[in-house]
């Protein structure tokens, strides 16, 4: 079984990990190079940042080192998904680099001890078409040894999977919706900290199995049979 998740877009650094080698060093560089060709102007553009966030973005691929990159993916990352664990909640970090990927337009696929630097790229970014640049290779990956796959990615970049996906594909969303006055809705940051949370449980607890997953119970997010499927487990907090 492997989750996969969205990255974010911030950062933070991380001391003292081992970390190991891009998964997709070749594609990688392809897009550093051509974002390293960027003038300023262009990088805003690319990604329709403010200026001091293009600014960094422009400086992370000007200093882009790819013999130093030390800081691992799941510890680098600093968004919302990302605040609800940290190393002290994983007490066997080879399993949990076994059992989960992040999605990056950049990176393709890191796995949580990748060693990784900053950088800003979005899929739907304004000029380059990344899911056709990436094709299947990230759905070749996570399917090399035909492992379930639980999704608590965003739908930008469960595209990078989902039109790849074969019949007997085992891909099993994980959906995270509020009942407020009998209207079931999905609020995009309490979303995140669900799926951080999800993820913490799964992994901490090494569960394997679906069934187990459904008993969990996240930021009071309750399994509901009535409005899950085979396919997406929805848990649903009530409001009442």
């Amino acid at each position: 079984m492997k989750i996969i998740i969205s990255p974010a877009k911030s950062f933070k650094k991380n001391e003292g990990i081992e970390t190991e080698g891009l998964l997709f060093p070749e594609k990688t560089k392809i897009l550093v190079d051509k974002f390293k060709k960027y003038s300023m102007n262009e990088m805003g553009n690319l990604n329709r940042t403010n200026d001091k966030l293009t600014e960094k973005a422009y400086y992370d691929y000007q200093e882009f080192d790819f013999e130093n990159l030390d800081n691992p993916a799941i510890f680098a990352y600093d968004g919302l998904v990302f605040k609800q664990f940290d190393k002290k909640d994983f007490d066997d970090l080879g399993y949990l680099n076994d059992h989960v990927y992040i999605i990056s337009a950049l990176y393709g696929l890191l796995k949580p001890l990748t060693g990784m630097a900053d950088y800003r790229l979005y899929f739907n970014n304004s000029d380059i078409n990344l899911y056709e640049f990436w094709g299947d290779d990230l759905y070749k990956e996570l399917y090399k040894d035909n492992d379930l796959i639980i999704n608590l990615a965003s739908k930008e970049y469960t595209k990078t999977i989902r039109p790849f996906l074969k019949k007997d594909d085992k891909f099993l969303s994980l959906s995270f919706k509020d009942d407020k006055d009998g209207k079931l809705r999905s609020y995009t940051a309490w979303m995140k900290q669900a799926r951080g949370q999800m993820l913490k449980e799964i992994i901490s607890k090494k569960i394997e199995d679906p069934e187990d997953i459904k008993k969990l119970v996240v930021n009071g997010y309750k399994y509901d049979p009535y409005n899950s499927t085979e396919n997406e487990y929805v848990y649903i907090r009530s409001h009442s």
